[in-house]
């Protein structure tokens, strides 16, 4: 199984100058935790999680007029749509981040989705549930 076959498309992504006001508020809105920050073009230039920002609080950094590009993450780690999930899972790991950015290369390099531990465990339940589906209607057909 590959990136692409697991990948969120719906990307929320934000730009370097947006507020880490209305970028906390999009990550509350759509219950992620991060967000990829993106350039004109739409290459990944940075990622901003919950935990940058709970940092800044913690700092007492007034949030309220602080821009993406402030806390972001720069150059953060990305994969390919190619990469394999068992890859993905050990760069989650190693890296102790929640997502990871796709891109496409032929599209150079702009986001065509992202990669969370929750779209790899969703995506294994999902074929559990399917295989116990499955086996429970061969075995209602057979009368067993």
């Amino acid at each position: 199984m590959k990136a692409y076959d697991i990948m969120s498309i719906d990307v929320e992504a934000a730009k370097e100058n947006a507020t880490v006001t209305e970028i906390g508020t999009r990550l509350i809105l759509r219950s992620i935790n991060g967000m990829p920050i993106i350039d004109d073009d739409g290459k990944v230039i940075g990622i901003l999680t919950i935990i940058d920002i709970l940092r800044a609080i913690k700092d007492n950094k007034n949030i309220d007029t602080l821009k993406a590009g402030d806390l972001m993450t720069r150059n953060p780690t990305i994969i390919k749509q190619e990469t394999d999930i068992m890859d993905i899972i050990d760069i989650l790991d190693k890296k102790g981040i929640e997502m990871v950015p796709v891109v496409d290369e032929e599209k150079d390099s702009r986001i065509i989705g992202v990669v969370s531990r929750k779209d790899i465990i969703e995506e294994k339940f999902n074929e559990r549930f399917v295989t116990l589906g499955m086996k429970k209607t061969i075995t209602k057909n057979l009368g067993q």
